[in-house]
């Protein structure tokens, strides 16, 4: 019976986390808003990894909140098929520098307006900080 709710549990955390990346990926390439192009909300994650476990759900709870005025990504490293599709996707994002330099980095959420990188933190389950640095990128220039 421990062993069946230990699978169930983990059966669990695994669709959550399918879930907010299959729907973070809907909306990320939604384009433009108002004339200007949304920021971007980079996540890397991994299935094995308890601190993006803890982000994960921030994360779903603010593209929600924050629906229309944020592209989200997912860029997932749980293996080698899944990193390579990551490395295409932040590729065709312009996102290379940032996923080369911290796809060993689960749990980092990167947030870029016009391009530029704006917000950056790791292993953070701090939802203030998500929400401070939402608001400042969602400002109008």
């Amino acid at each position: 019976m421990k062993n069946l709710k230990a699978f169930l549990f983990v059966g669990a955390l695994l669709l959550s986390a399918f879930a907010f990346s299959a729907s973070a990926q809907d909306t990320m390439m939604s384009g433009k808003s108002s004339g200007k192009t949304k920021p971007t909300v980079a996540i890397i994650r991994a299935d094995w990894c308890s601190a993006c476990k803890k982000v994960e759900p921030i994360m779903d709870e603010l593209r929600q909140k924050y629906a229309g005025k944020f592209n989200f990504v997912v860029l997932d490293v749980s293996n080698d098929e899944t990193t390579e599709r990551a490395a295409a996707t932040a590729k065709s994002l312009g996102l290379s520098g940032f996923f080369e330099a911290n796809k060993k980095s689960t749990s980092t959420v990167g947030i870029f307006k016009n391009k530029r990188q704006i917000f950056i933190t790791t292993h953070n389950p701090k939802r203030a900080d998500y929400v401070r640095a939402f608001d400042k990128a969602s400002k109008k220039a």
